[in-house]
């Protein structure tokens, strides 16, 4: 990352502090905006350019401190050890100043520059709160700049900061107590730094020192902890805790402050009964708004082109064989997906962005964190599972968040079987459009049924350690309309961008495979099934076969083998009733294989992806032969 006029900055904070928005502001690059722990798996780069000189940002994920062992927390401290950074941007809640400046006392601790950037103090405004800005620089001894992404406050300031670099010689240093002190000094004249040393002495972990230098180590613990009756993290961490209070109490003035209509509001949506009602009623009204929406803008944008371009082309091209073939097939891919997908997945995506912007994702997680125990799970699981409605390779990389890989596997599980919003697209678009909305619901509670069936069964036969529930619940706040836009777009562009011109593309391979007779062939080879076992036509096998790619791509390939995007008059009720429930368990799509396998590796992501396309196979084959 560093060169000549370059500055290498990394942004650590606690999760849901607006890191990756202030990060989103400063480098322009399309990150996803999440209100809820455990969004920002993943490491995001980007670079500010000033006229002197360039920063190169990483933003890392959201961690509460560098001494726990989850995946967020090993990342964070690989990156601040291996090649240290010239800055750290340490964003503080303002309004969680007390527990968020733990974690800043620990990165002073590391003897690095740091910045820290005040944010959310729109939100301590509300809570009565202000921040003396300057004594909290002083007290810390480093820069503290007030910022504010959504309105673009002090990111000037904030940049000229960081071309800056603090002298990290006046870091604020925590005073433990002396027997601690006295183990410090020790292990700090063997050679190692104060947070190594530190480190050493609170955890003993090191496989990278010598047997002499863990033998000082073990001693100076043993000596420290028999004085003080409690071990070395304890006293470190009460000490920082103190410190962290002492501080904030300070640097904060309070008044009195009204109880605002939000929080009442959040008791509602928190309570026990009213609360999961509410969920169950969110979810279900998100359904239907996409169904009646996206079916208004399906029927509205197929007639259109059906009558713009399809029939004077077919007229034109009428007896021109192959190239009539090709082009009228092409055509019909670009009406399915903009037809289909393009209203189903959009209105989806903005759905989704504001329930997650608005913060109401996390109280729908600790609401559900009780039935998920039932599962062998907790409410953090609920996460990826929502998530899930959206996309499923999302929702499969925020199971990295988990802490156990029991709970990986088992959830990765489940949220294959969620019915995502390329799956929706299928059920909404093709039964609920073409035979009823009740019988759309239906397959929702199937799949939930699936779910709960699976989820009771693996949770108690996949091994593995069990954890407790600590979740971040963020204030309510009214989701931005940029926010919204932006997060629907990087959604949105996947398609635009990649599943598009795929499905273009596979519609004109399409019709000239159907043209010199191939196609027929596979789907006869495949008719046992399809026909046989499924009830479908023989041609659905090849939008079966395409359905692995994208979701979607199952319901358009289906319309270019039909010839018509016009279900009803080639399928009977029955026939696209089975295909949805087929569509919806098999193996979400190659994206999410690919994502099962860096999550959980060859083997579990071969399990999924064989217990999914089986019981696809089990069930659609049962309600036909029960209902045929």
């Amino acid at each position: 990352m560093k060169g000549d006029g370059v500055r290498a900055v990394v942004l650590v904070g606690n999760p849901s502090v607006g890191k990756s928005t202030l990060f989103s502001q400063l480098t322009g690059v399309g990150v996803l905006i999440s209100n809820y722990p455990g969004a920002t798996v993943e490491v995001a780069r980007g670079r500010v350019r000033h006229d002197e000189f360039a920063l190169e940002l990483l933003d890392l994920p959201g961690v509460y401190s560098l001494d726990t062992d989850g995946p967020e927390e090993r990342a964070v401290r690989r990156c601040l050890a291996d090649g240290p950074p010239d800055v750290v941007l340490n964003v503080v809640d303002a309004s969680r100043l007390e527990r968020n400046l733990y974690l800043t006392l620990e990165l002073l601790e590391l003897g690095l520059p740091v910045v820290v950037a005040l944010h959310m103090n729109e939100d301590a405004t509300r809570r009565g709160m202000s921040i003396d800005v300057d004594r909290l620089a002083v007290l810390l001894g480093v820069p503290v700049v007030l910022v504010s992404a959504r309105s673009g406050q002090g990111l000037e300031e904030l940049v000229h900061a960081l071309g800056a670099p603090p002298d990290p010689g006046k870091n604020r240093q925590v005073g433990y107590p002396r027997c601690v002190e006295a183990a410090l000094r020790k292990a700090q004249s063997l050679g190692l730094s104060r947070r190594r040393a530190m480190t050493l002495l609170a955890s003993g972990a090191a496989t990278d020192e010598t047997p002499e230098v863990l033998a000082a180590i073990a001693a100076a613990r043993a000596e420290a902890e028999c004085r003080r009756g409690a071990s070395i993290a304890e006293l470190a961490a009460g000490s920082r805790y103190g410190d962290a209070g002492l501080i904030a109490q300070e640097v904060t003035r309070r008044r009195p402050a009204r109880r605002l209509r939000r929080e009442r509001f959040d008791d509602i949506l928190m309570h026990p009964f009213a609360g999961l009602a509410l969920v169950g009623a969110t979810l279900l009204a998100m359904l239907l708004v996409v169904f009646f929406l996206g079916g208004f803008l399906e029927e509205w944008i197929v007639g259109a082109l059906d009558r713009l371009v399809l029939v004077p082309v077919r007229t034109v091209l009428e007896g021109l064989g192959l190239l009539e073939v090709v082009v009228e097939y092409t055509l019909i891919g670009v009406q399915a997906g903009l037809g289909i997908v393009v209203p189903y997945i959009m209105t989806f995506y903005v759905l989704m962005a504001l329930m997650e912007n608005s913060g109401y994702l996390t109280r729908a997680a600790f609401l559900l964190d009780a039935p998920m125990h039932r599962l062998g799970l907790h409410g953090r699981s609920m996460i990826p599972l929502i998530l899930g409605f959206g996309c499923s390779v999302p929702a499969l990389m925020a199971t990295k968040s988990l802490q156990t890989r029991r709970e990986r596997v088992v959830t990765s599980a489940l949220v294959s079987l969620v019915p995502c919003s390329a799956r929706t697209i299928v059920i909404l678009g093709l039964v609920a459009h073409f035979v009823s909305v009740w019988a759309a619901l239906s397959i929702y509670l199937l799949m939930l049924v699936l779910i709960v069936i699976a989820g009771f069964i693996l949770g108690r036969t996949v091994k593995g350690e069990r954890t407790g529930f600590v979740l971040e619940m963020v204030p309510l706040r009214a989701p931005a309309v940029r926010e919204v836009a932006e997060k629907t777009w990087m959604q949105m562009k996947e398609f635009v961008f990649l599943a598009f011109p795929l499905l273009i593309a596979g519609s004109a391979m399409l019709g000239a495979l159907q043209h010199l007779g191939i196609l027929g062939a596979v789907n006869a080879a495949l008719s046992p099934i399809t026909s046989g076992w499924l009830g479908l036509p023989e041609y659905s096998a090849t939008a079966l076969l395409f359905g692995v790619l994208r979701k979607e791509m199952a319901l358009e390939t289906l319309a270019v083998m039909a010839g018509t995007a016009d279900f009803g008059s080639v399928l009977t009720p029955l026939q696209m009733y089975v295909f949805a429930v087929f569509t919806s368990i098999y193996v979400p799509c190659l994206a999410s294989m690919a994502v099962l396998r860096r999550v959980l590796g060859w083997r579990d992501m071969a399990w999924i992806t064989a217990f999914t396309v089986g019981l696809a196979f089990l069930l659609s084959g049962l309600i036909n032969q029960a209902l045929v």
